[in-house]
């Protein structure tokens, strides 16, 4: 999914055939099942409308942003995700509520505000829906601890109640079968989105592993569970031009011998025909050689460490307008 065709997704909250529905569900600690929250009529258009203003401003406003795959994330500001992974249950959720009338409400007598996790909040039209997922801060429940004033006619008293404060922002949101990561931060430590990038690093190890590229493959199988790296193996696996273009190991050795950045950094076997992963720095450069990092300018024969690049396609017809000039 392009950021157009994302804005154009979301016009329907905007311009909407027919009325515009809100319903919001709440995921509860310890509950397998949301729970649909029952708001007082009159308060639902402001929450819509809410909801609407923060599509607008974080999403569709936002023409300077691009969708990049998950899978593909590099350091690049100013985009979105495009959940292309496992789906771990929490986010299942988003498709799961639509439609589903067989979810029990908010009940107050088996929990309360405070162990309330998340939101999912649900915009729809006649033929149209999104599902928002907005994650509970402490902040938003007031009344959760400490010791909380209310006026009381000219004094103070202590208010010994619970208060849910609902703002614009949300990190994912789900539509047109699509889930969209808006705050990537933010799902790298929820629901279990660490559990899921470790095993798509493992598998990705096993990629890496079968080149036979490198003597001590044990070295990247150490920081497997470190969350940042473990996205940069995954891409690699997925995306890597290198190995996507069978480079042959002799040619990334001999790149990394050559380059100004490598050739004083990279360690290799007795051989010279594997790396050898001795430290943290080699381990990082192997990770930007596979992923084509480290660029040359053909214009100024300058060198790079490029982390985001968008692949440029040539046209066919100046392609044929070349051979044609050949002929």
């Amino acid at each position: 999914m392009t950021k157009p065709e994302l804005n154009q997704s979301l016009d329907f909250v905007n311009n909407p055939d027919g009325e515009l529905q809100i319903i919001i569900y709440a995921n509860i600690e310890d509950v397998a099942e949301p729970r649909k929250l029952d708001i007082k009529g009159d308060d639902l258009p402001e929450l819509r409308q809410i909801f609407v203003d923060g599509i607008n401003s974080f999403i569709i406003e936002k023409d300077e942003y691009s969708i990049l795959k998950l899978s593909d994330a590099d350091e690049r500001g100013k985009c979105f995700y495009e959940y292309d992974l496992e789906v771990p249950a929490e986010l299942e959720l988003l498709e799961n509520v639509v439609g589903n009338d067989n979810l029990q409400n908010f009940n107050f007598n088996d929990s309360d505000l405070a162990s309330i996790k998340s939101l999912i909040i649900v915009l729809a039209d006649n033929d149209n829906e999104v599902s928002l997922y907005k994650k509970i801060s402490p902040v938003e429940v007031i009344g959760r601890g400490g010791h909380i004033l209310k006026r009381a006619n000219q004094r103070l008293e202590r208010f010994e109640d619970q208060l849910l404060r609902i703002t614009a922002k949300f990190q994912v949101l789900r539509v047109d079968e699509e889930i969209i990561i808006t705050d990537l931060n933010s799902i790298e430590r929820s629901f279990g989105f660490h559990d899921v990038i470790t095993r798509e690093a493992t598998a990705s190890l096993d990629v890496i592993n079968q080149m036979a590229l490198i003597q001590n493959i044990e070295s990247l199988q150490e920081l497997v569970t470190d969350v940042s790296f473990a996205r940069k193996l995954t891409k690699v696996a997925k995306n890597s031009p290198v190995i996507k273009m069978n480079i042959p190991n002799e040619s990334i050795i001999l790149f990394s011998k050559q380059h100004p950045l490598t050739k004083k950094k990279m360690r290799y076997s007795e051989d010279g025909t594997q790396f050898n992963l001795d430290t943290r720095v080699s381990k990082d450069l192997l990770i930007k050689i596979l992923n084509d990092d480290l660029l040359t300018s053909e214009l100024t024969k300058l060198y790079y460490d490029s982390l985001a690049k968008d692949g440029i396609e040539v046209e066919a017809e100046e392609n044929d307008e070349e051979n044609n000039e050949n002929e």
